[in-house]
């Protein structure tokens, strides 16, 4: 049986000073190129600050987004050695596990609505399907980077049913996928990218993220690829590979990394003005990050040596950019960790 993924208890220990954890779930139709997003979130969960509170956001149909609070921090609850958690307010909130995702959220100023309620089989999380293993590797463990990140599913299939807006939408076996992050710092820019909704390739996933990250005190310039394919996990991280990123201020996301045994190279693309999302802050949640589930990416894997392994694309990717917007092209190669 497959072990549960690294980090995917809460992490708070009860400390007095800014604290934040976000979860991210997202069910991807294929068929109609939508996906639903769901985001949860919890800042200083000790209360009384300026900044505690919770959060409910969904990104859905066309990128079209809702989003609520949920203040009263004594209503979240999660759980220290497992990934669960719920936060329920008067007519907003949520309940989430590995295995399941509900909620509902209303919006009364827009008359936005969607609730929510499906299952979740696991396929690959994070390294090989029996041993995950740390997104940002054994020093995730030590509290060297701020904030912590952790992919739990990277593939999984969703069935269940989605509400949106009045109108409902029905799926069994629907790509799925979650993450989550953690940290007393914040992050002051970064890029993402994601898909494992691939026509030609049911079974393949990735994940890209770069930015500026905060390690051992010091700022760097980091980036990373994760593939799974075929059964196997392919890893391109800074320790282990040479990673170029060149990111547009939005439109464009475009990687190339290679190691000992593989290269690979990932385009994003979208025509898309994108939709702004709450993030957390070092002053709270703000709307400074710009997304869209509804991107274009094209991907080659090869051996190190050219023999191709896949090569594929699909225009169901979700595509972020964040923190401290640029407005020339965000170019450099991945400091070594």
């Amino acid at each position: 049986m497959a072990q549960v993924p690294p980090h995917s208890q809460y992490h708070w220990n009860h400390g007095s000073g800014r604290f934040f954890e976000g979860w991210y779930y997202r069910v991807t139709l294929p068929e109609i190129n939508q996906s639903f997003a769901f985001m949860y979130a919890i800042d200083d969960p000790q209360g009384n600050t300026p900044f505690s509170g919770g959060s409910v956001q969904v990104l859905g149909i066309d990128d079209r987004h809702i989003w609520r609070t949920l203040p009263n921090t004594q209503d979240f609850r999660a759980d220290r050695d497992r990934l669960w958690l719920e936060h329920w307010g008067l007519d907003s909130g949520y309940e989430a596990s590995d295995r399941h995702n509900q909620g509902k959220i209303n919006d009364p100023a827009t008359g936005k609505s969607c609730s929510w309620d499906y299952e979740i089989e696991s396929i690959e999380t994070w390294g090989d399907r029996v041993r995950p293993s740390a997104t940002m590797g054994w020093l995730s463990y030590l509290s060297v980077f701020e904030p912590g990140w952790q992919i739990l599913l990277a593939r999984g299939w969703a069935s269940g049913s989605i509400n949106w807006c009045g109108e409902n939408y029905k799926f069994d076996r629907a790509p799925t996928y979650i993450e989550k992050n953690w940290g007393r710092s914040f992050p002051q820019q970064w890029f993402w990218l994601q898909c494992n909704a691939f026509l030609e390739c049911e079974d393949l996933s990735i994940t890209c993220a770069g930015g500026i990250r905060e390690v051992l005190g010091n700022l760097t310039n980091v980036a990373m690829v994760g593939i799974h394919h075929d059964g196997e996990f392919y890893n391109f991280m800074p320790e282990n590979s040479d990673i170029h990123c060149d990111i547009s201020a939005w439109g464009e996301w475009r990687m190339q990394a290679i190691n000992d045994l593989a290269q690979v190279q990932a385009i994003g693309t979208t025509a898309d003005s994108g939709t702004k999302i709450m993030v957390p802050t070092a002053t709270g949640l703000k709307f400074c990050c710009l997304d869209t589930a509804k991107g274009t990416i094209r991907l080659s894997l090869r051996t190190r040596s050219g023999k191709k392994l896949a090569i594929a694309s699909s225009n169901n990717a979700a595509l972020e950019v964040g923190g401290k917007f640029w407005h020339q092209p965000w170019r450099f190669r991945s400091a070594k960790l």
